[in-house]
């Protein structure tokens, strides 16, 4: 079962930019069932789907949020708050999805973060082609300093270092050795 950061910070009264996602956000008691009961999840998911205000607002409007780049200031702000542990997020962001999904340990590969750094989330994130994000104003409590990719520092301190298309098909190249 997995859970995506805006089921667990935000509710239907939450005034976002037209809320639909899949499922639909829920009432108050429904974000604190969730909280309640993390022992029956195994995977946060972002459910990233950048779409833009525009295609929010339009007739048919798609449903998603962007989420990528808020989902870790979030999950670590639980931390400060004592509703997770560093070990819940690494389980369920990590050591789970490569259980669950049979996926190969990437060697030399791993973040850093400031668990100290308190910051406003803004309207719109750097690098999302959303333009806006859900969780707008909200005061979050740790930050992402640098991403190491295979050996290779490809994020630090704000700056994307990575060359466009320097990531890895995981799945294709896990079968591709496997007819070796």
């Amino acid at each position: 079962c997995e859970v995506s950061p805006h089921h667990l910070f935000l509710t239907r009264d939450s005034t976002v930019l037209n809320p639909a996602v899949r499922p639909s956000l829920g009432a108050e008691e429904d974000r604190q069932f969730l909280w309640d009961n993390l022992q029956f999840i195994d995977i946060f998911a972002t459910d990233h789907a950048p779409h833009t205000k525009e295609e929010k607002l339009s007739e048919k409007p798609p449903a998603g949020f962007p989420g990528l780049e808020t989902m870790l200031p979030l999950l670590l702000t639980a931390v400060a708050d004592g509703r997770l542990t560093v070990e819940d997020i690494v389980l369920r962001l990590h050591d789970n999805p490569i259980k669950i999904f049979n996926l190969p340990e990437q060697q030399d590969t791993f973040i850093e973060v400031d668990l100290e750094e308190k910051w406003i989330i803004p309207s719109a994130m750097r690098f999302s082609k959303a333009g806006w994000t859900p969780f707008a104003g909200m005061e979050v409590q740790g930050s992402v300093t640098r991403v190491v990719l295979r050996g290779s520092t490809v994020y630090i301190d704000g700056k994307v270092l990575a060359e466009p298309g320097s990531g890895e098909d995981v799945r294709r190249k896990m079968a591709l050795l496997a007819m070796l």
